[in-house]
């Protein structure tokens, strides 16, 4: 059945998840006329309650500092008691504490007291999020809650690739991860195809290093799609002798360089505060807040990873990977895309209007496609011709380039209201959403991975910082990432080394 295991690691790449997996729950179908195009057993397990229920929860392991699951626990509505297939018995003394508990979300309390299929007037209740888990949508079983404990306030836990390291050996010995609830998830399978991966590099970044590490050990075959979320640092802005954007910069470079061995397709996402406004958002209005940028992060993910849970595919994490790496040396890979697009789109608007996800414009040189894979969601006829005319005029250096079309991004009740005009959607947001009107309102949508030469760019960055650090001896700013100069000037090579695979001559060569 080709499952995917899916693991969150870190706050925004939990607020990216919940989106992620409340866009799949609204792809399931409850009437026997009604038939799906997803493949749900690629992201979701079978599994019965305590009490025998049949249950159909995400095949997911998420982790986070305990602070940040907010009103979110172990036990829900299905799972009361815990999960029976995870639960031990103590038969010693137990001490207990108790600590004020976090209110539900207003939003959560309408989910519960309503058909979770209301009105769209659900949305008044989505206002004031404090946690990714106030507007989630699904049920987890008890393995996936995987709660880290919080960091000291007193201690900058960003960038520090040690205690990383040290969290995740700490944690896997307390609790059996890999022997227990990784594996667990992993024995269920049928097919299994492999990880995907989103993780929080300022804060996740070792700790997500030393998991692959671990479960590579354990399953050496199984194949990983990984999407690192970059920290707020960027490397053509800083200074080195501030040691705070330095030591995140560094971080994010050596989980990317540890990545270029544990994944076989990365696809770095830029931190939203480093996003410019441009012709890409003009249809929208966010906010920096987590809940809003996560969202579009989330639609452009989902959408790009779609061919992966369509029934009509036989495409893996392996088969994406191979032919975004055609050439065998390209491992790191760009997302881009429009959301929503517009009615009456030109294809000018697919050039200007696309915002790369993955990598900041640093020159004025052309770039130059080695493979791309395209997906289009809820097009209409002219807006497909327009695609089709700029498709047919973008110039691939290989001979691998696919595009997949198929049904509008669906907006659940979750999803923020960040459409300047609701009258470019399809069903839009006044429209009501009952079991006489089951239509959910959509989007269209435009997304692109594409291995390109613009990836030499960001490694340049990133190797020309560490060179600095090397040539001022700052190496007592990168406490736990680097133990001596040879460690960095090693890390230097190896930026360089994946910098020249993106080249234009290492291709024709």
């Amino acid at each position: 059945m080709r499952e995917i295991l899916y693991v969150q690691a870190g706050n925004l790449a939990n607020y990216i998840g919940t989106h992620f997996w409340n866009a799949q729950e609204s792809y399931f179908t409850y009437s026997d006329h009604e038939e799906t195009i997803f493949n749900h057993d690629v992201s979701f397990r079978e599994g019965e309650t305590p009490q025998g229920d049949p249950t159909y929860c995400p095949r997911l392991i998420s982790f986070d500092r305990k602070a940040n699951f907010g009103a979110l626990s172990k036990t829900n509505a299905i799972y009361e008691n815990g999960d029976i297939e995870d639960s031990q018995l103590w038969w010693g003394d137990v001490a207990e504490y108790e600590h004020v508990p976090i209110e539900p979300h207003a939003y959560q309390t309408h989910l519960l007291q309503s058909d979770r299929e209301s009105t769209f007037s659900a949305l008044d209740s989505v206002h004031g999020i404090r946690y990714w888990s106030d507007f989630n949508r699904v049920f987890y079983i008890p393995r996936t809650i995987q709660m880290l404990p919080d960091v000291p306030d007193w201690q900058q836990s960003e960038g520090d690739w040690a205690l990383g390291q040290e969290s995740f050996q700490r944690y896997n010995e307390e609790t059996e991860l890999m022997e227990s609830s990784v594996r667990l998830f992993i024995e269920e399978c049928n097919s299994f195809q492999g990880l995907q991966l989103m993780s929080d590099t300022s804060t996740f970044g070792s700790f997500s290093s030393s998991f692959l590490m671990a479960f590579h050990d354990e399953f050496s075959r199984a194949p990983c799609l990984s999407f690192p979320l970059m920290g707020d640092a960027v490397p053509r802005n800083v200074n080195v002798e501030n040691a705070v954007p330095t030591r995140k910069i560094v971080n994010d470079a050596v989980y990317l360089r540890e990545l270029d061995s544990l994944s076989l397709l990365t696809v770095p996402i830029l931190n939203p505060k480093t996003w410019s406004q441009g012709y890409w958002d003009v249809n929208l209005k966010i906010s920096d807040d987590h809940y809003h940028t996560s969202s579009i992060l989330s639609a452009h993910i989902e959408s790009a990873t779609l061919p992966l849970r369509l029934k009509v595919n036989n495409e893996d994490i392996s088969s994406i990977s191979e032919n975004l790496n055609f050439h065998g040396t390209h491992r790191f890979s760009q997302l881009a895309g429009i959301f929503p697009v517009a009615p009456g789109a030109t294809p000018q608007d697919f050039l200007r209007q696309s915002f790369n996800f993955s990598i900041l414009r640093n020159s004025s040189m052309a770039t130059v496609n080695f493979a791309r894979r395209d997906v289009t969601r809820g097009f209409s006829a002219s807006n497909l011709q327009a695609y089709n005319s700029w498709y047919s005029q973008e110039v691939i250096k290989g001979p691998f380039v696919s595009s997949t079309h198929a049904q509008a991004y669906p907006l659940p009740s979750s999803f923020p209201d960040i459409f300047r005009d609701e009258g470019i959607l399809a069903n839009h947001r006044q429209t009501l959403h009952t079991e006489r009107n089951p239509v959910l309102p959509s989007a269209s949508l435009f997304t692109t991975l594409s291995a390109n030469s613009r990836t030499a760019e960001m490694f340049a960055d990133y190797a020309k910082v560490a060179q600095t650090c090397v040539d001022r001896r700052k190496i007592g700013i990168l406490p736990g990432l680097v133990d001596s100069l040879d460690d960095i000037k090693e890390l230097v090579n190896d930026l360089w080394t994946i910098h020249d695979s993106y080249s234009e001559r290492s291709v024709d060569g």
